[in-house]
């Protein structure tokens, strides 16, 4: 009898990339009977005034956030969306054997239903590694109560999937008698839709022909956007390479730098978007503040070497030297001299993206996440 699954996704920021993984990798096992909840769709009247109601006053992360409980109210509102529509569900026939929350914020009102049926949490990140990124003082503060309900969900799920060591190795520092049930699984790639052969096209491209450098971010500011510009003006890189920008970030613009093209209204798996990775030589995101990154691992499927900060589980997804390159967030001359290094040499991009596109084939494959995720669905499941 199939293994009748509910998956329950934030469906906000970049999780909505990660629900169609998700529901990827369930189609794949026909031994998974998947249901799924994007809990950013189909918001009723009741929903956006819930929303207001709970997500009104000063931003999350700062010192007027940290006291009015904003990151508190901000999550837990997703939270409490998931657990009324998992009883409307339930009201309606749904019955499950096992339920999987991405992330864990989706399961911050569920920890009596996680008790009652056995649940997977799927996180990219702690609130005690987000409080670290949050300026010192009283905006740490803000993180507090979510840090409490991290830990009590994952005392209440039967398993913890991570999707980097770095983030792993923080749930069981604060917890470690859950060591057994913390697995690191970095999020599955569609490969299919990244010809190996584009490193191929690529070597193959006219020595006189520009280098094409590719950034794809939509917080602009976060991903380091303005750093970038700043070390491609004073690199002078316009006149030997094009760089290439698929923002939606307002104010944005190729009169910004020499070289720049701004690309906007891209979506994620479209043709287009597509054709930006093919056609790019480079990919660069000087990010100051990344749970995971899946964009570099994007890049490596796409056979790009890449230029990432060294912070959080970035080392976990380019290798230095290896793969791409790594500097450090605050060092604008490193930055400079990355991009000098793989604009001027053609030989070094093609090893690299070589080596990144087969790294990638062997850790990033959908069926291996498939396989993983199934396993510990059904090891959930099963009465202790």
């Amino acid at each position: 009898m199939p293994l009748r699954t509910l998956f329950i996704n934030s469906g906000i920021l970049g999780h909505a990339s990660v629900a169609r993984l998700i529901r990827e990798a369930a189609a794949r096992d026909p031994s998974i009977q998947a249901e799924h909840l994007d809990l950013s769709a189909d918001l009723t009247p009741r929903d956006r005034a819930i929303r207001a109601a709970m997500c009104a006053g000063p931003a999350p992360g700062s010192a007027a956030g940290a006291l009015t409980g904003a990151r508190l109210r901000h999550e837990l509102h997703a939270g409490v969306l998931a657990a009324r529509r998992i009883r409307a569900r339930e009201v309606a026939g749904g019955a499950w054997d096992v339920l999987h929350f991405h992330t864990q914020a989706a399961a911050y009102a569920s920890l009596s239903r996680m008790r009652r049926t056995p649940s997977v949490v799927s996180i990219d990140i702690t609130q005690r590694l987000a409080s670290a990124e949050a300026p010192a003082g009283l905006a740490r503060l803000d993180y507090a109560a979510n840090a409490v309900l991290d830990r009590a969900v994952f005392r209440a799920a039967a398993a913890v999937i991570a999707t980097s060591r770095w983030a792993a190795d923080d749930v069981i520092r604060a917890q470690p008698s859950l060591k057994d049930r913390v697995h690191v699984m970095p999020y599955p790639v569609p490969l299919e839709g990244f010809d190996a052969e584009w490193i191929t096209e690529r070597a193959a491209r006219p020595a006189i022909e520009p280098v094409r450098v590719l950034f794809m971010g939509g917080d602009w500011v976060r991903k380091g956007g303005p750093q970038l510009l700043e070390a491609w003006r004073a690199g002078g890189f316009a006149e030997h390479a094009v760089l290439d920008v698929v923002t939606n970030f307002p104010g944005v613009s190729a009169l910004d730098a020499g070289g720049l093209r701004v690309h906007r209204g891209i979506a994620a798996y479209t043709p287009e978007w597509f054709a930006r990775w093919r056609n790019a030589d480079v990919f660069v995101m000087p990010t100051r503040g990344e749970a995971f990154g899946m964009v570099y691992q994007e890049a490596a499927a796409a056979g790009l070497p890449a230029i990432g900060t060294r912070i959080n589980a970035i080392p976990e997804l380019v290798q230095h030297a290896s793969t791409g390159l790594l500097v450090d967030p605050h060092d604008p001359a490193a930055l400079v001299q990355a991009l000098d290094r793989l604009i001027g040499d053609a030989a070094l991009r093609t090893r690299l993206g070589t080596a990144a596109r087969a790294r990638m084939e062997r850790l990033g494959s959908m069926q291996t996440y498939a396989d993983r995720l199934s396993a510990l669905l059904h090891a959930a499941a099963k009465p202790s």
